[in-house]
């Protein structure tokens, strides 16, 4: 996608780079018939017109490598932690070797058209200076091409606002729980501390305390997962006593290790029953808590607060609530491995679990604070049990949330970008051929004012002949649009909420290229309005 995406903006380039030498030659065709004449010949004034081209690839490459270097950073900040070795990225000698061959392919082979053009000129006509404004239709090449930029343009333009509208979309989705004012982080126990289970054990709860009691935290838990942050904890289960014929058969859920106040530190809402509380200790009747689409799933005829189930490795446990589900593995991703989700008591880990699970904990807190003045607060309660003890993985709750729709804004800003350069070049691609356009009907235009044609007539003509262009582009462009959509797999299983035809991006891309067809062609309409009929019919 990222490559064809490129390509596309090259060919644009191109078409830009083949339209502009066209417009720019018929300016210079006096220039070129006052060479011949005295002695140029065809081919000293193709290899001159093929150094400019090349000379001006050369530049605009060797711009654009600066421009990838500045931009190399800011884009791999953006990219998802799951783009392989993007810790390679960067500008090598591939690269430069790449740039600098396209650069001079485009300047020769986009080159090459203008400056055959150019070489055909005849001498007469052409050193008359009214030849200039004679009457001739403009090249249906330019025409194509510009239409061809349209279309293009208003694909990049599609792909971009699909994935706009799927961010504005995940941001509306409920994750199950409130993501604003969390602060979630990781402390390293001192060794003295990990020793023994017991120990790790009674460390946390002592710094869940401390943290409490900070003025301005709300609340404070542990968690051995963190919703939306990718991490796992998957197990078998089932419901009442008797077992599956393998474990391979058995249902599998994801597990929240957490402590008794995490359903109030994340907001999550209670749907039936209770959560967690202290007393839930090694000791106690093992309990667990479940969502509603393990509730829904496999209680649906039944209360399944009060139920049996069985985990294996700890062994029968009693259902004791029922909490809404939580989107852990993205805002718009359907759960990867399991929808199933339970909750159990970290305060109920035997020893021979505890020291595995307390090493994965993540302390969440709630407060209205922001984060950089509530921090030195938590890292002094954190050192408050000593200082070999450091506080690391320091995350906002909107930062994870942001990060697990890296997915789809990673594509979009890059799409967003090369489509914001597709419509600059689109746009100086349609004004250079109305540009040129005007160039070569001066005369036409002198005679049609001399007829009587009033200069907002004129002025429409002009427009109307940009717009022409650009409703064909726009035609071409939605048709290839639906088809790509819906074919390349990659991308449509980035958008959520939005199909793939959505019509009010497709209305409002339309809309966007109209308008700036209109401005691209007002500089040209304008001149053309200005034309003096008795200098445009002097020399005829």
């Amino acid at each position: 996608m990222l490559f064809g995406a490129v390509s596309i903006v090259l060919l644009i380039a191109c078409a830009n780079v083949a339209n502009l030498l066209l417009s720019r030659s018929v300016a210079r065709t006096r220039e070129f018939a006052i060479r011949s004449a005295l002695g140029a010949d065809r081919s000293r004034i193709v290899r001159q017109l093929l150094v400019e081209s090349v000379l001006l690839s050369l530049i605009g490459g060797g711009l654009g490598l600066l421009v990838a270097k500045c931009a190399l950073n800011p884009v791999l900040a953006a990219a998802p932690g799951s783009l392989p070795r993007s810790e390679n990225i960067g500008v090598s000698v591939y690269v430069l070797l790449f740039a600098f061959s396209v650069s001079i392919a485009v300047g020769i082979v986009f080159g090459l058209a203008p400056a055959l053009k150019s070489s055909k000129t005849d001498l007469q006509s052409s050193l008359k200076e009214g030849a200039r404004g004679s009457t001739t239709a403009h090249h249906r090449a330019q025409a194509s091409l510009v239409v061809l930029q349209m279309a293009l343009t208003l694909v990049m333009l599609v792909g971009a606002g699909l994935l706009l509208r799927t961010i504005h979309n995940l941001w509306d989705v409920n994750p199950g729980f409130d993501p604003q004012n969390l602060i979630t982080f990781r402390v390293g126990l001192s060794p003295s501390a990990s020793k023994t289970s017991s120990g790790m054990r009674s460390a946390y709860q002592q710094l869940i305390e401390r943290v409490r009691n900070i003025p301005g935290v709300n609340a404070a838990d542990l968690t051995v997962l963190v919703p939306l942050s990718q991490g796992q904890n998957i197990g078998p289960f089932w419901v009442g006593s008797q077992a599956p014929i393998s474990s391979a058969q058995a249902p599998r859920a994801l597990f929240y290790w957490t402590g008794p106040d995490y359903l109030r530190t994340m907001k999550i809402p209670l749907l039936r029953g209770r959560y967690f509380t202290p007393g839930d200790a090694v000791k106690s009747e093992p309990v667990v808590v479940i969502d509603s689409v393990l509730a829904r799933t496999y209680f649906s005829d039944r209360d399944p607060v009060g139920q049996a189930m069985t985990i294996p490795r700890w062994g029968p446990v009693r259902v004791i609530g029922v909490v809404d589900h939580v989107r852990h593995w993205g805002l718009g991703a359907r759960d990867t491995y399991t929808e199933n989700q339970i909750y159990a008591s970290l305060y109920q880990l035997s020893d021979d679990w505890a020291r595995t699970f307390y090493r994965r904990v993540t302390v969440v807190v709630r407060t209205p604070l922001d984060s950089a003045t509530v921090l030195p607060a938590i890292k002094d309660a954190v050192y408050a049990a000593g200082r070999d003890q450091p506080v690391y993985r320091i995350q906002t709750m909107q930062k994870i949330a942001t990060d697990s729709m890296s997915s789809q804004r990673f594509p979009m800003i890059l799409l967003g970008a090369f489509a914001g350069l597709a419509l600059l070049l689109a746009s100086v691609g349609i004004y250079g051929v109305i540009s040129y356009s005007v160039s070569q009907r001066v005369h036409e235009i002198g005679i049609r004012m001399a007829l009587g044609a009033e200069r907002r007539e004129i002025f429409r003509m002009v427009i109307g002949q940009g717009l022409r262009l650009a409703l064909a582009g726009l035609v071409i462009g939605t048709a290839a649009a639906l088809i790509l959509t819906r074919l390349l797999s990659s991308f449509s299983h980035l958008l959520y909420g939005v199909s793939p035809s959505d019509p009010p991006t497709f209305i409002g891309v339309a809309l966007l290229l109209i308008s700036v067809s209109v401005w691209a062609c007002y500089v040209p309409a304008r001149r053309a309005t200005k034309v003096d009929p008795i200098i445009a019919l002097r020399y005829e």
